[in-house]
This record gives C-alpha cells, sequence and structure tokens, in this order.
C-alpha cells in the first residue's frame, strides 16, 4: 500500500473518505469542497448522519472535479476520541474500502486529528492483515487489496509524514509477530526465530548472543534443556542488546519471553480439542523479538537487555519426566511435578541468565497458564509482581494503548505452595493445583528473581483470539507488545 500527502483533493475514480466528529462545528472540516459541506451539511440537518462513533455513508459524488464517491466515517464525541477510537476508526476505513474493492482512496484529515494520524493509519495497516498467507493459488481466494491512499490535511507536513512513518513501523512490527504466531511450528521453530533474531540484531547494529545445545549444556541450563530433551531440534537461547539510553552505562530493563515452539505438554499431554493452538506458546518470545524490530527506529530511550528461551517440549522416550530433579542455571534445583508447566522452567533458566546484565527491572512474558484466561477471559493479560510500582506503570501504559492487564496477587501462601520434599522447589502445586494457577506460575519464576524489581505479564488468554477488535484479525493479536512499548517510551 502506497501512501503520500496531497495539497489538494484530486479527481478520479476513487473514494474520498472525510472524518467527522459527532457535533463539531462545520468549520472543523474546513477545507473541503463546497460540493462535499453542502452534502454533510444536508445529511447531518436529516439526521441520517450525525458523526457518531461508527456512523456510516457511502455514496457518488456528481462532480467532475472530484473524486467518484465519498465516504463519511463518524468519529464519535471529540472528547472520547483516544488510541482505541483512533485506531478503532483506522480500521474501520481500511475495512470498508476493501469491501467496497477501491483500489485508491483519498482521506481527509481534520486538525482536530492532528494528534491521532499515526493510530488512525496504523489502523488502516492492520485492518489489511490476512491470515491466509500459506494458502496457494489453488484455493486463495483474490483478497481485493488497497493500493494507494492520499491524504489531503490542513495539519503540518511534517507532522503528517512522521505520524505515517511511526505508523508503518508498528504496524510492520505487529504484523511480524502475529506471523511467527500463527504460522505452524514445522515452520516457525527454534532455528526460525534465532535466525529472525540475527536479522533484526544485523538490521539495527543490536549485540546478539544465540546459545547452542552444547553451550547451554557447559552453562549448566538444565531447566531448557530438561524441557527440550525430546525434541529432534536443539534448543537455543537468544540475547539481543540495545543502548539507547543517553548513559550507555545505565542499568538496562531486561525483557524475558518464552519460547516454545509447540507444547504437547509432554508425557502430561494436553486435551485433542487444544493441541492444534499450542504453535502459539512461543508468543512471548515473539513479542521480545517484535519489541527489537523498533526500538531503533523510534528511538527508545532505554537500555533494553531481550531473553528469549527457545525450546521444544515433545513427547519421546527421552522426554523429562513427572518425579525428574533437575538442576537450574541458578543452581536451584527442581522437582518436576508436571511436564505441562514448562514454560516456568525455561524462563527460570532465561531469567538467571539476565542477571548477568544486572538489571534495574525485569519483565518476563509468557502464555503461561491456561488459570489466567479462566480468571480473566481473552480481554486482560495477569500482571503478577513483587514489585507495586512497575506494575502500576505496566497496567497503566497498557491502558493508555488497548493492551490491557488486570493485576493478580502473589501471596506468600502461594510462594510456600511451589516448595518441594526433595528439591529446593517444585514445577507445580500438585496438591491444589486449580487454585490461583497464574499467580502460582509466577511465584515459581520469582524464585529466580534474585531481589530484582519484577513483573510478569500472563498473556495466555491475550495472545490468540476468536472475538478480534475491530482493528485485529482473528488468531494472533500481538498482546503485551503495546504495553510493553509504551512502558518504555514513558516509564
Amino acid at each position: 500500500m502506497i501512501i503520500n500527502f496531497e495539497n489538494k483533493i484530486t479527481t478520479g475514480k476513487h473514494v474520498l473518505v472525510v472524518l467527522v466528529f459527532e457535533d463539531e462545528a462545520m468549520k472543523s472540516v474546513k477545507g473541503l469542497p463546497d460540493k462535499v459541506l453542502e452534502f454533510l451539511a444536508k445529511v447531518r440537518a436529516n439526521k441520517e448522519f450525525t458523526g457518531k462513533k461508527g456512523d456510516k455513508i457511502y455514496t457518488y459524488i456528481e462532480d467532475k472535479n472530484l473524486p467518484e464517491k465519498l465516504l463519511l466515517i463518524g468519529l464519535g464525541k471529540k472528547e472520547n476520541f483516544k488510541y482505541r477510537a483512533a485506531k478503532e476508526s483506522g480500521a474501520i476505513i481500511g475495512k470498508t474500502l476493501k469491501s467496497v474493492k477501491t483500489k485508491e482512496a483519498e482521506i481527509f484529515f481534520p486538525v482536530g486529528l492532528k494528534n491521532f494520524i499515526d493510530e488512525i493509519l496504523e489502523g488502516i495497516f492492520l485492518s489489511q492483515y490476512e491470515t491466509d498467507k500459506l494458502k496457494t493459488k489453488f484455493t486463495k481466494k483474490e483478497d481485493f487489496k488497497i493500493e494507494k491512499i492520499k491524504i489531503f490535511t490542513t495539519v503540518e507536513k511534517n507532522i503528517a509524514e512522521k505520524a505515517l512513518e511511526k505508523a508503518k513501523i508498528m504496524a510492520s512490527a505487529a504484523d511480524f509477530i502475529k506471523d511467527l504466531v500463527n504460522y505452524p511450528s514445522n515452520i516457525v521453530d527454534v532455528p526460525y526465530l534465532a535466525n529472525e533474531a540475527k536479522k533484526i540484531a544485523k538490521e539495527n547494529g543490536y549485540g546478539i548472543e544465540i546459545f547452542s545445545e552444547d553451550e547451554l549444556k557447559k552453562m549448566g541450563a538444565g531447566g531448557i534443556l530438561a524441557v527440550n530433551q525430546a525434541s529432534k531440534k536443539e534448543p537455543k537461547l537468544v540475547v539481543l542488546k540495545y543502548n539507547g539510553a543517553k548513559n550507555k552505562k545505565e542499568k538496562p530493563i531486561a525483557i524475558v519471553g518464552k519460547g516454545i515452539v509447540f507444547d504437547t505438554g509432554g508425557l502430561r499431554i494436553k486435551p485433542g480439542q487444544y493441541m492444534d493452538e499450542m504453535h502459539q506458546d512461543m508468543a512471548g518470545a515473539a513479542v521480545v523479538l517484535g519489541l527489537f524490530k523498533v526500538l531503533k527506529k523510534l528511538n527508545i530511550q532505554k537500555n533494553v537487555v531481550g531473553v528469549a528461551a527457545l525450546a521444544e517440549n515433545s513427547l519421546g522416550g527421552n522426554a523429562y519426566k513427572p518425579s525428574d530433579i533437575i538442576t537450574m542455571l541458578s543452581g536451584i534445583t527442581v522437582e518436576i511435578n508436571n511436564t505441562d508447566a514448562e514454560g516456568r522452567v525455561v524462563l527460570g533458566d532465561a531469567v538467571t541468565y539476565s542477571l548477568k546484565y544486572n538489571p534495574k527491572k525485569i519483565i518476563t512474558i509468557a502464555t503461561l497458564t491456561g488459570a489466567v484466561y479462566v480468571a480473566l477471559g481473552h480481554k486482560y493479560s495477569g500482571l503478577i509482581s513483587n514489585d507495586g510500582k512497575i506494575r502500576r506503570e505496566l497496567l497503566q501504559a497498557g491502558k493508555e494503548v488497548d493492551d490491557l492487564g488486570w493485576p493478580l496477587p502473589l501471596h506468600p501462601e502461594y510462594k510456600k505452595a511451589m516448595e518441594s520434599k526433595v528439591a529446593d522447589i517444585r514445577n507445580d502445586d500438585k496438591d491444589t493445583s486449580r487454585s490461583a494457577g497464574s499467580s502460582k506460575g509466577a511465584a515459581f519464576i520469582e524464585k529466580f528473581i534474585d531481589k530484582h524489581d519484577w513483573c510478569h505479564i500472563d498473556i495466555a488468554g491475550t495472545a490468540f483470539t476468536d472475538i478480534p477488535k475491530p482493528y485485529e484479525s482473528k488468531g494472533a493479536t500481538a498482546s503485551g507488545f503495546y504495553m510493553l512499548l509504551k512502558f518504555l517510551e514513558k516509564y
């Protein structure tokens, strides 16, 4: 899709899109041709179009000096128009243009949208995401694609162009994350993710370390190795390093993601009806990679270390077993009660490695527990923390960018429940495992945090959806990406 800016509305067989606030004075659309203003005044007077959020009118314009068609889009009340409304409005534009099969459109941005141009454009880009990229010419329907959009606005050109560039960067990263999570594990496997990390590092000049199976053995990363030991492909630990702070010696923020490319549950095998979704169990690692696609491009002024633990929890004669006791990278011994509680095990090693950088804050992100979906559904990620401040900041950041979180407790009894009689800790509370599962999973991870400020984001309920937001498609959502990016920008 090509997007450029025009200083006047052009003629042609394309669609003119006009964005209108509810009950806003006609002066807000100053700059539109008289023919369009007359039509807008008429439909408003007749209450056929009031500008309420989601209102649409699609019609022809009988004027040879104007585009052939007109699409009015209501934005709702100006005081309520914020981030979410802007992205949703952009998605409405994109989906409507696609449905009416127009290859070219021209969009009029009123001055009141000056601060939301990037979100609207991002919504347009996101609305074009396709989930059927792996279909061939034999089955794939020819989707109608918007080829060109012209933007006519009285907003300063440099501001509008900067907004467009940000929208492209954000949508590209979100689509990248969604592709990683949507694609099956025979495509997106451990080598694939490691190779994508290499590409990101090379493109942006980041530092990178990728540890092989032999290197993980020498390090003593017993958690990652145990989870992966039935897989035919070796595990990896990927570390990306970005120095964006003015003070290059400033302590970094460590963001640690779970990258289980397929989770059978191991010998605690998952129910059959859920098995085909288990390629998404690397969504935490995908978010880490997606963040590093944008940190330099958006000039995020923080030092950030990203750590992704990549493995496959497979079945086989050499799979790790319930009752096994493994030694983690930290030296902590773990009793394996549940082979399907593998995410916390690989995160334990990944967190331990992140301590090498003496981070001022650690954030872990993972599709950790089905329990978080039971507790919060598909709208909220669960946030569990040893530090109230970092959790409040993440919750506020998520609220601002429609990537919502909800606090869950880390009670001392939940921590005690992870103690083992035969090892230092156990990976599942088999006695009362049906209660507070998300909190207990996080309590396991906290054992490796070593008194650092830390928050865990459980995206098991939000990383994938069958009930998408207006700017989403069914499937992967890039949950956690927007929350973390806003957190890094703001705090």
